[in-house]
């Protein structure tokens, strides 16, 4: 397995295991994850994490949602992308309970909820608890335990 795959796996995971650490509106059979981006990285979050249950709900991969798919979204995943496009997607996503991951370094700067940075060999969380307390997001501490908590910038508010 190459690199690059290996590391888009690790970060499927990662996604995997937050939905865990997350509190989702109670009778919610299934959980939507909208990925935005590369359609390498976006067919291996599909193929690891599309049918898969976590604490009985059903993971459902959306490649490239419209807006109207992504309405029924519960997790948008913005891959790697230059901080004007992060901003739009999330500018997008505004006001709405949706859970934002991203992994590029200025994600959560950027008013992402949570990156997943490569910092070396590992992938590090960051999560940015402004966001996530705007939308009413609850993660859980075990998580936010483990996650460097990083601030918005002034202008990513705007």
């Amino acid at each position: 397995m190459d690199r690059t795959r290996d590391e888009r796996s690790v970060r499927a995971a990662y996604v995997f295991n937050l939905i865990k650490y997350v509190e989702w509106p109670p009778n919610s059979g299934e959980v939507v994850i909208g990925f935005i981006g590369s359609p390498a990285t976006g067919e291996v979050m599909q193929s690891m994490l599309n049918g898969k249950t976590n604490q009985s709900r059903t993971v459902k991969v959306l490649l490239s949602p419209s807006n109207e798919e992504l309405q029924r979204c519960n997790i948008v995943y913005i891959e790697d992308s230059q901080t004007g496009e992060i901003r739009s997607a999330l500018k997008r996503l505004k006001g709405r309970d949706i859970l934002t991951i991203g992994d590029s370094e200025s994600f959560a700067p950027s008013g992402g909820m949570v990156g997943l940075v490569k910092v070396g060999d590992q992938i590090q969380l960051r999560v940015n608890l402004d966001a996530t307390q705007r939308s009413g997001i609850k993660i859980s501490s075990r998580v936010l335990n483990l996650a460097v908590i990083v601030r918005a910038e002034q202008n990513a508010n705007n």
